[in-house]
């Protein structure tokens, strides 16, 4: 049902949040000093159980002494290559504190925090508040905490090892010469690998990511403006669901409102354009009405301010794909990398 929608639009919005306020707590009052990407190391994929690869970045400390930075950001390709160039952002009261400046982590967490929002303005815009419907929200809501407090029950943790466990988990490590040998290098046949079929991915996804992003911008605008002129011109009216029509896929089946009101004494019915599982309204639903007084049949349900939520959608996700297909071209591997020895 509709909560769901805030519920796992919550949870993308505190995810992405929360990662934005710790990369920036790290960033606070810390030194910037020039480092080099020496190589890669290699963790697991959350998940997926694939390699996943992280930068080392060798920097001077605040005292002079040489260290090693893992950073705490991993992917299947590495970002970068060996030799390049880079800014440690270091802690001048705990040499064992610094994180690479990058804009990637604060980039996820925006991204996070924007599906967050998204799912959110769905819920806001599909949601209608009814005994039925309260009910049920009301008792997938208790369901959710019940089982979040039994998880909770089953592996008691306390605050302070909760900071520990999300410190060794978020936060960059730091190897000095003696504990350099515990660096988990990457393999270096299995790093040309990852970065042959990262190139080759990318002939393919650049195009399509740039291509979506743009005609999904272009179909937002579109439908932005085509709904600016019929809300100009619309009227209201009451009316009344008489039926739920489905709309069947290899997905399931969605289901869609068909909505009767009256003009001028005649009776008029559509389909509304948005459906759902479970469906949003029940036969014998009151509802409002927005239509084109010239042409009746141009109809649609009246949501109040989330009438033009479904262009907004569409628009931001294609600015989205726009920018994240940007940032892959900006991030392509180099046709040639050096690999640690």
């Amino acid at each position: 049902m509709e909560i769901l929608f805030l519920l796992v639009g919550l949870v993308f919005l505190a995810f992405g949040v929360a990662i934005v306020l710790f990369e920036a707590r790290a960033r606070r009052g810390a030194w910037a000093v020039p480092g080099e990407v020496i190589g890669f190391s290699t963790g697991k994929g959350v998940g997926s159980g694939a390699p996943s690869y992280h930068p080392v970045a060798e920097y001077a400390g605040m005292d002079g002494r040489q260290r090693y930075l893992e950073g705490s950001v991993g992917s299947s390709s590495p970002l970068g290559a060996v030799g390049d160039a880079v800014t440690v952002l270091v802690q001048p009261d705990d040499p064992e504190k610094a994180v690479l400046k990058s804009s990637l982590t604060y980039v996820i967490g925006a991204a996070l925090a924007l599906m967050g929002l998204a799912s959110c303005i769905v819920f806001f815009a599909v949601f209608r508040a009814t005994t039925f419907s309260i009910v049920g929200a009301v008792g997938v809501v208790t369901w959710t905490a019940y089982k979040f407090r039994g998880s909770i029950r089953e592996r008691p943790m306390s605050l302070q090892a909760w900071r520990k466990y999300k410190d060794a988990a978020l936060r960059p490590r730091v190897f000095t010469d003696a504990s350099k040998a515990e660096i988990p290098w990457a393999d270096p046949e299995a790093l040309r690998t990852a970065i042959d079929n990262q190139r080759k991915a990318n002939r393919f996804a650049l195009p399509i990511l740039l291509i979506g992003g743009v005609g999904l911008l272009f179909l937002g605008a579109h439908l932005h403006l085509k709904t600016g002129m019929f809300l100009e011109r619309a009227v209201r009216a009451p009316g009344v669901v008489v039926e739920m029509a489905a709309n069947h896929s290899s997905d399931g089946n969605t289901y869609a409102p068909v909505v009767e009101f009256e003009h001028e004494g005649r009776t008029y019915r559509f389909k509304d354009s948005i459906s759902s599982n479970p469906p949003s309204y029940r036969t014998g639903d009151a509802v409002g009405v927005l239509y084109d007084p010239d042409h009746p049949r141009d109809a649609r349900i009246d949501r109040g301010r989330w009438n033009k939520a479904v262009p907004i959608l569409i628009g931001g996700s294609g600015v989205f794909l726009c920018l994240l297909g940007l940032w892959i071209l900006k991030r392509r591997p180099p046709a040639t990398s050096r690999t640690p020895s």
